[in-house]
């Protein structure tokens, strides 16, 4: 996903990302526009942070009759995000989690990390800086009210 991550970065490529937790019941969709959100380098799982190699890590309290429910679960809004976005339809998440132990499903804006380390995702952030604020227009009702009392 870092290479994945680089190569969108520098092509201003928007992508989706998704994964589900070492503990099988839990997992995330991401929906990364270089330099607008943060990227998968700005805010990175904490086994790839560490630089863990996964197969050394003890999985104490591992329901793994979950993985593939999770995992489907975790595939089944990741597409529907996507065809939300293709298709114009919807609000796309940019964030969008999910705990089948707590029934949660935390949905957020995740900021560029300012100081991230992919170089391409430094710069993506500065032109989006560097764009003239968009304007979002405010709907206007018609007052039926008189306009002075005769």
């Amino acid at each position: 996903r870092m290479a994945i991550n680089t190569a969108c970065n520098e092509l201003r490529q928007n992508w989706f990302e998704s994964g589900v937790s070492e503990n099988a019941v839990s997992g995330h969709i991401q929906f990364i526009i270089p330099g607008e959100t943060a990227c998968f380098a700005c805010a990175p799982p904490l086994v790839v942070a560490s630089k863990i190699d996964e197969k050394t890590l003890k999985r104490e309290g591992v329901c793994a009759a979950s993985l593939p429910t999770t995992m489907g679960i975790i595939a089944g809004f990741l597409v529907q995000n996507t065809l939300k976005y293709l298709l114009e339809f919807g609000t796309v998440s940019h964030y969008l989690g999910y705990s089948a132990l707590t029934d949660f499903f935390p949905i957020m804006g995740l900021k560029p990390n300012p100081q991230c380390d992919d170089s391409h995702c430094r710069s993506r952030q500065a032109e989006f800086r560097a764009r003239p604020a968009v304007e979002l227009a405010t709907e206007v009702t018609e007052d039926l009210a008189p306009l002075h009392a005769d």
